[in-house]
């Protein structure tokens, strides 16, 4: 009995070493599993970080279009708004150019030299016997297409005009015919101004 205990034991270590080596391969095999694991999330978390900062870039320049977008509009509505004001004025200019061509026929002489006068302010004409004032145009009293009204007073009375810009309105004073020339208006915030001036039409007054 004595000679067979050592064969029993020597029949165990096999196993054992079998044993560890499992053990070794697992943890070997757990520990690379580990290592991909991380490294693999780390390069999901830089791309997912990468594609955060793709979309905040992609965001500020949507961001950046629309802004130029909404100035492009703003600069295209100044644009519309400065064609209409020099269409305005053109057609002003060719106003007065046709009204000129009109009334040069008639031998007109200038009475009162053309200047600037501001509304609600009294300019005199024939040595001060006539007093002039403009005023912005009253749309229920004048044609809509009046740019003032101009209130012409003297001693023996009153006379009203409704003015159009480069179309002078007759009148009569003393017997005599007259053209009233409103030939341009500033406004500012304050107060509007009118170019005026008066004209004698010759050869055309009241007996």
């Amino acid at each position: 009995m004595l000679t067979e205990k050592p064969k029993k034991t020597l029949s165990i270590r096999p196993i054992t070493l079998l044993v560890c080596f499992a053990c070794l391969i697992g943890l070997s095999a757990s520990a690379t599993y580990l290592m991909v694991r991380v490294d693999y999330q780390n390069r999901l978390d830089n791309k997912n970080r990468e594609i955060l900062a793709v979309q905040k870039d992609n965001k500020a320049l949507a961001d950046q279009n629309t802004e130029l977008m909404n100035s492009l509009q703003k600069l295209e509505d100044k644009y519309s708004k400065l064609d209409a004001q020099l269409s305005e004025i053109e057609a002003q200019r060719s106003d007065r150019q046709t009204s000129e061509q009109k009334y040069s026929g008639f031998g007109e002489t200038q009475v009162l030299k053309p200047r600037w006068v501001n509304s609600g302010e009294t300019t005199q004409a024939f040595d001060g016997s006539l007093r002039i004032v403009l005023y912005a145009s009253d749309k229920e009293q004048c044609p809509k297409d009046s740019a003032a009204v101009g209130y012409l007073s003297s001693d023996t009375g009153k006379n009203k005009l409704c003015l159009r810009t480069g179309k002078p309105e007759e009148f009569t004073y003393q017997g005599k015919n007259y053209l009233f020339n409103l030939s341009g208006i500033a406004a500012t915030a304050d107060v509007s101004r009118y170019y005026i001036s008066i004209s004698e039409v010759s050869g055309t007054g009241t007996p």
